[in-house]
């Protein structure tokens, strides 16, 4: 697994690329760190253990600013690309909620944005696979 931490504004966000499978007891300990519930984490646990490709989850906590992003095995760089897009899209509507913006606006695209430039190493390797 590849993990990135960012931060945004005051949020910091852990990032973690699973193109070979999920690390499932290292993911969870994430998640019951940052306060999910037991319901949030079987969810997770569920769609880990599933086996279908393409997909990731994204767990924000308000309250204490932080945030972790799930991207699972893909099967192809237009899939992973598809994938951080939509768990992006989540985070971003996410912190903007939190800091009371309207979601239209500027503020959730400079999330997505940001977060796309600070990870574009990772975006290069694993979003320009082909197949």
């Amino acid at each position: 697994m590849i993990r990135r931490d960012l931060s945004i504004g005051r949020w910091r966000v852990e990032f973690y690329f699973a193109p070979d499978g999920y690390d499932t007891d290292e993911l969870l300990d994430r998640l019951y760190d940052l306060g999910a519930s037991a319901s949030t984490m079987r969810e997770a646990l569920s769609l880990m253990e599933s086996g279908r490709p393409n997909t990731g989850f994204t767990f924000p906590n308000p309250y204490e600013y932080e945030a972790m992003v799930v991207i699972g095995p893909t099967t192809s760089g237009a899939e992973f690309q598809d994938t951080l897009v939509h768990e992006v899209h989540h985070l971003a509507v996410a912190i903007a909620d939190e800091l009371g913006v309207d979601l239209e606006g500027e503020t959730p695209a400079y999330i997505a944005g940001d977060s796309a430039r600070d990870l574009a190493d990772v975006i290069c390797t694993l979003g320009c696979r082909c197949g």
